[in-house]
C-alpha cells in the first residue's frame, strides 16, 4: 500500500488542504446547527424531518471521522495514521457513500405517500414505523460492511487519488458480489425509487394547482383556509427536499462516473479528477443545511437565533 502522495508544489499543497479544511468546517458547522435546531424546536420534529436529520447525522460522521484525516493527508503529503485508522476511515467512506442515496429514497417515498396516497400516510409513516424503516436501511448496510471486514471478505487501502482509504477487493468475484448487492440496492434501486416518487409527486402537485385555480376561477371552492394552508406547507416541504436531492445528485455525479469508469476501464486518470470528485462529495455534506436555511422558515429562524447568540453584545457606556 502506497502511503505517500505525489510530489506537489507548496502552492498546490496549501490550495488543496485549504479547500478540504473549508469544506470540513462548513459541513461540521452547518449539520451541527441543523441537528441543534431540531433539538431546540419541537415543531421541527416531523416525520419527514427525521430523514433530514438522519442525512445530517451521516454527514456529521463524515465531517468528524473522514474529512479531517483527508485534510491532514493533503497537508503533510502522506497517510500517517496507520492501518487501523485506515480501516475505520474506509468503512466510514463506503457507508457515507451509499447511506445517503438510500435515505433520500426513503424521504422521496415518504413524500410520495404524503402527497399522492395521503390516506395511507399515517399507517406507513407513523413515527415508530419511520424509525424502523431508517434503522433497517442503515443497519443492513453497516452490518454488511462490518461483517465483510471482520471476516476479511474485504479490506480497506489508502487510495492516492482520493487522499483517503476506500474498499479494495481480494478477488473479482467478491467485487462483483459487492457491486450486485451494495451498488445495485443502495444506489440503483434507491435512484429508481426517488425518480418514481418525485415524478408522481410533482404530477400530483401540478394537478392540485390546476384544481385550485379552477375552483378560485369559478368561486366555488369548498376547501377551508386551514386545509389549503396545510397543502401549501406539504408542497413547500416536498420542493425543499427535492432541491436537497438535486444538489446531492449534482455533487455525486463525478464520483459515480469515476467509479463506473474504474470498474470497466483500467486506464489511469489524472490525479486532479479523483481529487475533485472527493471534494464534490465533501461539498454534498453541506447541501442539506444550506437548502433548508434558504427555503424553510422554521429552520431559518432557529439558525438566526443561534447566530445571534454568538454575536458579541454592544458595550453600554455609562455617563458619569
Amino acid at each position: 500500500m502506497t502511503y505517500e502522495l505525489p510530489t506537489r508544489s507548496l502552492t498546490l499543497v496549501v490550495l488543496e488542504s485549504t479547500i478540504c479544511h473549508a469544506l470540513n468546517i462548513g459541513s461540521l458547522v452547518g449539520n451541527a446547527m441543523l441537528c441543534l435546531a431540531v433539538y431546540r424546536n419541537p415543531r421541527l420534529r416531523s416525520t419527514t424531518n427525521l430523514y433530514i436529520i438522519a442525512l445530517s447525522v451521516g454527514d456529521l460522521m463524515c465531517a468528524v471521522l473522514e474529512m479531517p484525516l483527508t485534510f491532514w493527508t493533503l497537508a503533510v503529503g502522506k497517510w500517517v495514521f496507520g492501518n487501523g485508522a485506515c480501516q475505520l476511515h474506509g468503512v466510514v467512506d463506503v457507508f457515507s457513500t451509499y447511506s445517503p442515496p438510500a435515505t433520500m429514497a426513503l424521504t422521496a417515498f415518504n413524500r410520495h405517500i404524503r402527497i399522492v396516497r395521503a390516506d395511507h400516510y399515517r399507517k406507513i409513516f407513523s413515527r415508530w414505523r419511520s424509525k424502523v424503516w431508517l434503522f433497517c436501511v442503515w443497519f443492513s448496510l453497516a452490518g454488511y460492511l462490518l461483517i465483510a471486514r471482520i471476516t476479511n471478505w474485504q479490506r480497506y487501502d489508502f487510495v492516492v487519488g482520493f487522499a483517503a482509504c476506500s474498499v479494495e477487493h481480494y478477488t473479482e468475484n467478491r467485487k462483483l458480489i459487492h457491486y450486485c448487492f451494495v451498488v445495485s440496492l443502495y444506489f440503483g434501486v434507491s435512484f429508481l425509487v426517488a425518480i418514481f416518487s418525485y415524478y408522481n409527486v410533482f404530477q400530483a402537485i401540478r394537478n392540485h394547482h390546476l384544481q385550485v385555480a379552477a375552483r378560485l376561477y369559478s368561486e366555488s371552492t369548498t376547501s377551508s383556509p386551514q386545509t389549503l394552508r396545510v397543502s401549501v406547507q406539504e408542497i413547500k416541504a416536498t420542493k425543499t427536499i427535492a432541491f436537497v436531492t438535486l444538489g446531492f445528485t449534482l455533487c455525486w455525479i463525478s464520483m459515480w462516473g469515476l467509479s463506473l469508469t474504474n470498474r470497466f476501464s483500467s486506464s489511469p486518470v489524472p490525479r486532479i479528477i479523483p481529487l475533485l470528485a472527493i471534494f464534490f462529495v465533501f461539498l454534498s455534506t453541506s447541501i442539506n443545511p444550506i437548502v433548508y436555511a434558504a427555503t424553510n422558515t422554521g429552520f431559518r429562524q432557529e439558525f438566526r437565533k443561534m447566530v445571534l447568540c454568538f454575536k458579541p453584545k454592544a458595550k453600554v457606556s455609562s455617563r458619569v
